[in-house]
């Protein structure tokens, strides 16, 4: 007698090859959107380290009665002149020991562009700045379309993001 053979189980070539095509178009269209939003992650995130800076430079100049300054710098201990801010720093002088102090050294990640006011920002000791002041934070890329981050400080020293179409330029 002969018996029946089992069916067979699994898939054909034609099948695999199927799927493997429409995984292959899907991630043909989702891997863009995944450098778009690499990019607009890594864009927010130095503004809001920037924004941070801002409000520790106004709650250190509250917190010690003295200015304190959030400058580009390329040593880590002095204000530079220029307006590119590729690092930064909180710096102030102790009323205690008379001495100039940096609470914070802070460098831009990757290409991540960042301009500010070549004085820098002078935070007084009641919190507030002479004259509202503007930092852009910037990502030389098209994707994201809005690839800047403009960081206003009001004279009351609060910052406030905005997200600007620069075109895929930085200033």
């Amino acid at each position: 007698m002969h018996r029946g053979s089992k069916p067979s189980s699994g898939f054909t070539l034609v099948e695999l090859m199927v799927t493997v095509s429409i995984i292959a178009i899907i991630a043909a269209v989702a891997l863009p959107s995944m450098g778009w939003m690499a990019n607009a992650a890594r864009l927010d995130g130095q503004a809001d380290e920037m924004v941070t800076t801002m409000q520790m430079a106004r709650a250190e100049a509250v917190r010690r009665n003295a200015r304190m300054t959030v400058c580009g710098t390329t040593n880590g201990t002095t204000c530079a002149s220029g307006t590119t801010w590729t690092r930064w720093i909180i710096t102030g002088r102790d009323n205690v020991s008379g001495t100039t102090d940096v609470i914070r050294d802070t460098t831009a990640s990757g290409d991540v562009q960042v301009t500010g006011p070549a004085a820098g920002i002078v935070f007084r000791p009641s919190g507030i700045i002479d004259s509202a002041q503007t930092v852009t934070v910037c990502i030389p890329k098209n994707l994201p379309p809005e690839n800047r981050r403009v960081l206003n400080v009001m004279v009351s020293g609060v910052v406030t993001k905005t997200n600007v179409n620069g075109s895929g330029t930085c200033p």
